[in-house]
């Protein structure tokens, strides 16, 4: 019998009789399955907020992660100082919740494409997340450059790695969320 078939019996059996779940082993492939992270872009005026959560169901330990905004649909920059790429607004990278350290010793620079965080750890379920002002570098764009619409963020990619695994790469999508699938728990 296979695992899946196995796990739907024991919960049928524990949901009619009450009884206990029978002890399943599960071998590291299917567990590996269940580690996965979400980015989410979150714009809001006047700082713009990136939320990375952790969908999986194991702590997540030296997690590295990589925004690249250079594929981006609208061109898009990290708007960190008054003079510079951005336009009028801009907001320098902060830290909002969790333990998160910029990799660049200089941080973020204005007109920058590519950020690079190391987050120290993440359970399961929780979030880490910053801000940091985000501007699209189209001619004519739906809310103009200070603003960026949700589409415009599609195409970014972030790449994740944990400790010494190979990293694993994921694009956002219209909705303004990237979700990868890592390659260990």
């Amino acid at each position: 019998m296979n695992l899946g078939k196995q796990i739907c019996l024991g919960a049928l059996v524990f949901f009619l009789n009450g009884c206990t779940l029978p002890v399943v082993e599960v071998s590291d492939s299917v567990a590996n399955e269940d580690s996965a992270i979400a980015i989410e872009f979150i714009e809001s005026a006047p700082k713009d907020r990136f939320v990375i959560t952790n969908m999986g169901s194991c702590t997540l330990e030296e997690l590295t992660l990589e925004l690249d905004l250079s594929q981006s649909a609208g061109g898009l920059i990290f708007d960190t100082m008054a003079a510079g790429a951005g336009v009028d607004v801009f907001q320098p990278f902060e830290v909002e919740e969790g333990a998160i350290v910029p990799l660049a010793a200089e941080g973020v620079n204005d007109g920058d494409t590519l950020l690079a965080l190391q987050i120290a750890s993440l359970a399961p379920g929780s979030r880490a997340s910053f801000t940091i002002d985000v501007d699209d570098t189209l001619p004519s764009s739906d809310l103009g450059q200070i603003r960026v619409a949700d589409s415009e963020i599609s195409g970014a990619v972030v790449t994740i790695s944990i400790g010494d695994t190979e990293a694993t790469s994921a694009k956002f999508d219209n909705g303004a969320t990237a979700q990868a699938s890592l390659p260990v728990c």
